[in-house]
């Protein structure tokens, strides 16, 4: 039964294991492979949980590995966005405060599911494609926009949602 844990788990670190092909792949201007690798890392996020399920094996461990990995890929990619001048820095550390509070909240409410973050999650993947796809300062205006609404949205949900457990 543990090694049928791990499957998940090595599912979960390919996330992380195409990073530098990603960067190579963009850097020489293959921008379609650059979308076929990201939408594979994608359908990982997916299957890895399902897997989970199926074979029995879901975890805290694993909730929070894959939400780690997820961060991982997305910060790695928006990093890189950043130091090509198509991002600023403080969206970097918004999207770091975005994963915090996201582990905050879980570990408060004691939850491995956590919607908001599936929301968060998805504006950033997203603004990955839209970025990758419409490379232009107004698309990074969107998506620097856009971030910052869902972080604002999420930041209150999770107040609102703490404040109620208390009530």
């Amino acid at each position: 039964m543990q090694k049928l844990s791990l499957i998940p788990t090595i599912i979960s670190s390919l996330r992380i294991a195409v990073l530098p092909l990603f960067f190579y792949l963009f850097n020489t201007g293959n921008i379609t492979s650059c979308l076929i690798l990201f939408a594979s890392s994608a359908a990982t996020d997916l299957f890895d949980g399902y897997l989970a399920r199926k074979l029995n094996v879901t975890s805290r461990f694993g909730a929070y590995y894959d939400a780690a990995t997820d961060f991982a890929l997305v910060i790695g990619i928006f990093t890189f966005f950043a130091a090509k001048g198509y991002y600023p820095t403080w969206l970097l550390l918004l999207i770091t405060a975005s994963f915090i509070q996201f582990l905050a909240s879980s570990l408060y409410a004691k939850k491995l599911y956590d919607p908001v973050g599936r929301y968060i999650g998805s504006a950033l993947y997203i603004g990955i494609v839209l970025t990758l796809v419409f490379p232009t300062q107004a698309m990074f205006s969107f998506v620097e926009f856009a971030f910052v609404g869902f972080f604002l949205i999420s930041l209150v949900s999770r107040i609102v949602s703490l404040a109620r457990k208390h009530d």
